[in-house]
């Protein structure tokens, strides 16, 4: 506004994407108005934007319009959405903030932004214009002629499916986050409707309104598909094998955002199950019936970059890959009329089974030669060289298993594909035979020979006789050593098997010497270098020092006081159970009580019956004579040996835990081990949480590795987080926002896949990486308790994170507080198997990972998946189980048991030496038992959902984060009888029937529904209860750090957080915004505080807990400076009064 106060002057011209900084005197004008003006090329001035305004509040959002100059031209106005934010910055060279020392920042931004989420084009048409805008996939466009609440515009989806579709959609001011586009066609003789979701977020005041389809269906089968919703009989989408491009799927608008269900056929067979469709990262297979003829299809179900659209790839449940550069055709094994399947030089083709026999079997050959190879079984997962009597010498294949395919992968031989180079090293021949087989194999004296199966699809064993004609069996799968005599002969023959690098060998040998070198020349071997790290304690702290707010600390560290007894000094020190252990230490800390006052105590104590210990020497004299010795196990325990062909690793962490560092936060513990149930501890010794014990052998001349015990234990740990801790966690990992080039990219890398080939759908391990083997492979179950809260304290935003919200609101789920939801995820377990490195993380990834999406879908959301949400694999593929068992039952050898096993049980076995098998692994039995009890399915298991929440006590802190600061510590007592009575009552004599109402449960899934409490466990209940069960109570390891002004992180001093701590406590909060805590000192039970602002002397309340200030002043209210005199120290104060305040120390 110039001084004149009538008209307005232009100050400058804004780039996009640009800002100016404007001119005192175009800000502070004579008139006191404040205020700016804008407008664009072919517009007038808007209204103004008084940017004064802002200093009665944070920041401002206003709409302003600009009137077009020549109406013929231009019909619509301008909008402009003016944002306007204020900044506070230092004072000068201070470190105060003032309000003069503020900036005024006024951000400019169109009204609304439409955004196309679909893989294909569409036409905008807006309101007062005959010109069309074509948007294209993945891009957005600005409209800033639209003001939100009186206008509409028409979206076109031009010649999808050979039809022309449209909507005309109202802008609303305030537009629903989800809501449903309902897109029209008159193609026909009858209308048809599609609809569509859009999604509507808001960025800097403006409106952002995507347009998105919630299912993209790719058909990777090669044959016509149908899809059509679990309701709607009449709407039939049509999916041609030849047809370009993804098919949108949805639902009508009614279930648009509720629980989806598909159906597929084949052709115009008849239609599938309903399979549900909303759960992101899952595969399974659904099954149609056409002709005739039953088709398995995979169902692969993936979540796009943006979160709204799922990707439903469907592909052929059976899959044959040609890796070799030969063209090679298949054919079942029980069908040899049928017309041979090709299978392409390095590409894959789809195999749709026609054999209705209950074993499936495969022949394959070469293309150009007729002779096929032996039959072999295809539905479990193997690797078997199949043989030729031609120049090819053999086709190999290799079948992988998972949820949504199996995939057959042939190629020709490469060396170390034989399933045996059998070896004759005695002066004698020796005959065998496969089992199952009448043809009788000779291999000459001082000979050898590449062997194969004659029936794949048999039992697999290679057997022999000795000379009292009991037959010898070898599975060729692992290492073995053994002894027999020959037939008709006295003389003694060693037999051993061992890998030479990829290759199986089978040796047989009258030298002993050479056959213990072949098995056992490592494990005799001189360990060169022993490492050994003991590390008492780790803490690692994560702090955003923008916020100066510590978020986590995670920390390692060691255990309590535990006893150990060995036989002698060659064994080993063993641990004790924690029953046998408290005994011991309660009755050794009596014996140091009384040492201490002088007292000559027994040096012999019988702490009950079956255990007496004598603390003098050191010795337990019953139940066995062992010495005894009291130690712990510091918090991270590593131990690596190595030797010329073998390395050994053992690793211990004792105890993890993670803390939760914001203030006022639910969950004070946020990861920590669970320990096992009374009755179990008092049997079992302590473990600690993780546990790692592996030994490999180096192969001389091979690059291959050997694994032959590689073993992972972890115990049972819970993980309970709040929605204010997730969002503080992503506001400091997060980077920029994504602009609309880095979302236009991910976009393109979604509609990608969808002209992807067969090829690149199937879940391939490639064959050129180097392959290990492994004996023996086990990563533990994992039992991980979840609790989950909506709520937060007042130290940072409670809203949900975007995606989560865009990923819940789509399937129509409201998540909701979660309280002790178990999830148990079966363990991963390989034996004599050959699996590179990648293949190796990709199985045990999919297969924790998939349980973990599963059951989250099906425990906490309620949702039905398909297959089995635990993922229990019982009797599909030989050798492999993936089953549960409670970890605290887990059993692992540290390397040096399980060498010393390994010699003692085989040179026991060959003669050589008399001894049996050395730290023997304790067998999971009942434990097991207990495991498959309470996952017992159904043969005919159809998905039933878990719904009914398994709710047990939480700590105390969380009792009373819940409850507020008010609970009454003295009362606890009291109450704890009056609410523990009915709910003791409740758990002895079952209350299933009462939930049924909270949802079907566990129908069909575990056999005894677990009955717990609803809503009111939380608030004071779960701190009553909590403090009646005498289990050890989690505590935070220390309190948060406190960060200075400067926003630096310095080192950790705990006498600084503390007293960090009580201010942020002292009544309610009320000085922790205002005041940054300087010193605190202790007073006997009283605290005299000293912030930047005050000086306070607080109060320790014995009933209530906590601190309440007795008296505070400012440092502006003291007249001059302390003194110290005989009783204390002396504060001036000014009043009129002139009273003094006296401190005594």
């Amino acid at each position: 506004m110039t001084k004149r106060g009538n008209e307005v002057e232009c100050v400058g011209t804004v780039a996009p994407d640009s800002k100016l900084n404007l001119p005192l005197d175009a800000v502070y004008t004579p008139t006191n108005v404040h205020g700016l003006f804008f407008s664009i090329e072919g517009y007038m001035v808007s209204e103004q934007f008084i940017w004064k305004d802002l200093q009665k509040t944070i920041s401002m959002t206003k709409l302003l319009k600009c009137e077009a100059r020549i109406r013929q031209e231009i019909v619509e106005p301008f909008y402009i959405k003016v944002v306007g934010e204020i900044e506070q910055v230092y004072f000068e060279n201070t470190s105060r903030y003032t309000m003069a020392s503020t900036i005024y920042n006024v951000h400019l931004y169109p009204s609304i932004y439409l955004k196309n989420f679909l893989p294909i084009n569409i036409i905008i048409n807006l309101p007062g214009s005959v010109q069309e805008k074509l948007l294209e996939a993945g891009t957005s466009y600005q409209i800033p002629t639209i003001d939100p609440g009186k206008s509409c515009i028409i979206i076109k989806l031009p010649n999808y499916l050979e039809k022309d579709w449209s909507c005309k959609g109202e802008i609303l001011a305030n537009p629903p986050e989800f809501s449903v586009w309902s897109f029209e066609s008159f193609d026909s003789a009858q209308k048809v409707i599609m609809d569509l979701g859009m999604h509507t977020s808001y960025d800097h005041g403006s409106i952002i309104m995507a347009l998105y389809c919630p299912f993209w269906m790719l058909n990777k089968t090669g044959l016509m598909l149908s899809y059509r919703s679990g309701e709607d009989y009449l709407n039939v989408l049509y999916h041609p094998e030849n047809f370009k491009g993804p098919i949108l799927f949805s639902f009508r608008s009614k279930v648009f955002f509720g629980k989806k269900k598909a159906m597929i056929r084949v052709e115009d067979g008849e239609w599938s199950d309903k399979f549900p469709i909303d759960v992101a990262g899952s595969d399974g297979v659904v099954t149609c019936k056409y002709n005739g003829l039953t088709y398995q299809i995979g169902v692969h179900n993936q979540l796009t970059y943006n979160s709204l659209t799922k990707q439903i790839t469907f592909t052929p449940y059976y899959v044959l890959i040609n890796n070799s550069d030969y063209l090679i055709e298949c054919q079942e094994g029980n069908r040899p009329a049928d017309p041979m399947i090709k299978v392409p030089p390095r590409e894959c083709t789809a195999f749709w089974p026609r054999s209705d026999h209950e074993q499936k079997l495969l022949k394959a050959r070469i293309a150009g030669d007729l002779e096929k190879t032996v039959s072999f079984i295809y539905t479990e997962s193997h690797t078997t060289l199949l043989k030729l009597n031609n120049k090819y010498g053999g086709i190999n294949v290799d079948i992988q298993i998972s949820e949504g395919g199996i995939y057959i992968s042939l190629s020709v031989y490469n060396h170390g594909n034989a399933p045996a180079l059998i070896i004759n090293h005695t002066p004698h021949t020796i005959n065998f035979w496969e089992k199952g087989s009448l043809n009788i194999r000779s291999i000459q004296t001082y000979n050898k020979m590449f062997y194969t199966w004659e029936n794949p699809a048999g039992p697999r064993k290679l057997i022999w006789e000795d000379s009292s004609k009991k037959e010898i069996e070898e599975t060729l799968r692992k290492d073995t050593l053994g002894i027999f005599h020959l037939p008709d002969l006295e003389e003694q023959v060693f037999y051993v098997s061992f890998l030479d690098g990829t290759q199986r060998v089978l040796l047989f040998t009258s030298n002993m010497k050479i056959a213990e070198d072949c098995q056992l020349s490592d494990d005799f071997e001189v360990i060169e270098q022993e490492v050994l790290i003991n590390i008492h304690g780790v803490g690692l702290s994560l702090v955003n020092n923008i916020t100066r707010s510590e978020l986590l600390y995670m920390c390692i560290a060691s255990s309590g006081i535990i006893w150990e007894i060995r036989k002698s000094s060659n064994h080993r020190w063993r641990s004790l159970t924690t029953r046998e252990v408290n005994l011991i230490e309660e009755g050794y800390q009596k014996y140091m009580r009384e040492l201490q006052v002088g007292k000559d105590p027994m040096q012999k104590v019988i702490l009950e019956p079956k255990l007496e210990v004598d603390y003098l020497n050191m010795e337990m004299l019953k139940p066995n004579r062992r010495y005894l010795r009291r130690t712990f196990q510091t918090g991270l325990w590593l131990q690596y040996r190595t030797s010329v062909h073998q390395v050994q690793l053992h690793a211990k962490i004792n105890r993890l835990q993670i803390d939760n560092q914001l203030a006022d936060c639910i969950f004070p513990v946020i990861l920590a081990p669970v320990p096992p149930p009374k009755s179990v501890t008092n049997a079992v010794e302590m473990k600690p949480f993780a546990e790692l014990s592996m030994i490999k052998r180096l192969l001389v001349h091979s690059n291959v590795q050997q694994f032959r015990y590689f073993k992972v234990l972890i115990q049972e740990f819970h993980v309970k987080v709040d929605i204010v801790f997730i969002n503080a966690i992503m506001g400091l990992l997060e980077t920029n926002e994504m602009n609309d080039v880095e979302e236009n990219k991910l976009f393109k890398l979604d509609v990608k896949l969808v002209d992807e080939p067969l090829m690149y759908h199937v879940r391939l391990i490639t064959t050129a990486e180097q392959k290990n083997f492994f004996d023996l492979l086990h990563f533990s179950p994992l039992k991980i308790h979840i609790s989950f809260s909506m709520t937060g304290g007042n130290s940072g935003p409670s809203a949900m994170p975007h995606v989560l919200n865009v990923l819940l609101q789509g399937i129509g789920v409201t998540l909701t507080d979660i309280h002790d939801i178990v999830f148990k995820l079966a363990y991963f377990e390989r034996e004599y198997i050959f699996m590179t490195h990648k293949q190796l993380i990709h199985e045990a990834t999919l297969h924790y990972v998939g349980q973990a999406i599963k059951q989250a879908y099906v425990l906490v959301l309620g949702l039905d998946v398909i297959g089995n949400p635990y993922g229990l694999v019982v009797g599909t593929m030989k050798g492999i189980e993936d089953l549960f068992y409670e970890p605290f039952h887990g059993a692992i050898q540290g390397p040096g048991e399980f060498a010393e096993g390994l010699i003692l049980g085989v040179r026991s076995m060959v003669g050589h030496t008399v001894g049996g098998m050395a730290g023997a692994v304790s067998k999971i039995t009942g434990a097991m038992g207990k495991g498959i009890a309470a996952l017992t399915f159904d043969k005919d298991y159809q998905r039933k959902r878990q719904e009914q929440l398994n709710i047990q006590p939480a700590t105390l802190q969380e009792g009373l984060a819940r409850s507020g600061k008010g609970l009454v510590m003295g009362v606890f007592d009291g109450v704890t009888g009056v609410v523990m009575k009915p709910i003791s009552g409740a758990k002895e004599e079952g209350v299933e029937g009462f939930f049924k109402g909270f949802g079907k449960g566990m129908v069909g899934l575990v056999t005894r529904p677990t009955a717990g409490v609803i809503d009111f466990a939380s608030g004071s209940f779960d701190a009553v209860k909590r403090a009646t069960e005498l289990n050890e109570e989690v505590k935070k390891v220390r309190p948060c750090r406190f960060l200075q002004p400067d926003n630096l992180v310095r080192p950790y001093v705990r006498e600084h957080a503390e007293g960090h701590k009580i201010l942020n406590e002292l009544e309610k909060g009320k000085y922790s915004n205002t005041d940054i805590y300087f010193y605190h000192l202790y007073i006997n039970k009283d605290v005299l505080l000293l912030t930047d602002k005050r000086i306070a002397y607080l109060e320790h309340s014995d009933l209530f807990g906590g601190w309440r200030v007795h008296w505070t002043h400012t440092w502006q209210e003291i007249s001059e400076l302390p003194k110290l005199v005989d009783k204390g120290v002396q504060i001036f104060i000014k009043d009129t009064s002139k009273k003094k305040l006296r401190l005594i120390w």
